[in-house]
C-alpha cells in the first residue's frame, strides 16, 4: 500500500515536470504567472520541470525501496510540500488571494500529497 501512494505523489510531480519542461508558458499561466520570455522560461523549467522529475525520480527510488531510501525520501518531499502549503498560509496573512483557484487548491493539494508520504511512511 505504501508503495501505491508514494507512486501517486511520484505521478504528479511527473506530470508537473513535463508540463514544466515542455510548456513553461502553459504551466507558468494556470498559477496567474507570466512566462513571456526566455529566461522566464528557463526558470520555471528549472524550478517546476527538472524540479518535478528529480523529484519524481527519487520518490520511484523511494517506491522501490532501493539502498533503503524510502523514509528518508517521503520525509523529505512531505517536508517540502508542508513548506510549501506554509508558505501560502503565510501569504493569506500578508494578501488576500482573488480566488480559491490556484492559491488554496494547491493548498489543499500539497497537505493531501505530504499526507499519503507520511502515510506511506507510517504503514512500513
Amino acid at each position: 500500500m505504501s508503495v501505491v501512494l508514494i507512486a501517486v505523489v511520484a505521478l504528479f510531480f511527473a506530470a508537473m515536470g513535463v508540463l514544466g519542461l515542455l510548456r513553461p508558458s502553459r504551466l507558468a499561466d494556470t498559477v496567474g504567472l507570466l512566462a513571456d520570455r526566455a529566461d522566464a522560461h528557463a526558470e520555471v523549467r528549472a524550478v517546476y520541470g527538472g524540479f518535478g522529475i528529480a523529484v519524481a525520480v527519487v520518490l520511484g527510488l523511494a517506491a522501490a525501496d532501493i539502498g533503503d531510501l524510502r523514509f528518508g525520501v517521503c520525509v523529505a518531499v512531505a517536508a517540502a510540500l508542508g513548506g510549501m502549503a506554509f508558505g501560502r498560509i503565510w501569504s493569506s496573512f500578508t494578501e488576500r488571494a482573488s480566488a480559491f483557484y490556484p492559491v488554496w487548491f494547491y493548498f489543499i493539494v500539497e497537505v493531501t500529497l505530504a499526507t499519503l508520504l507520511t502515510i506511506a511512511v507510517l504503514l512500513d
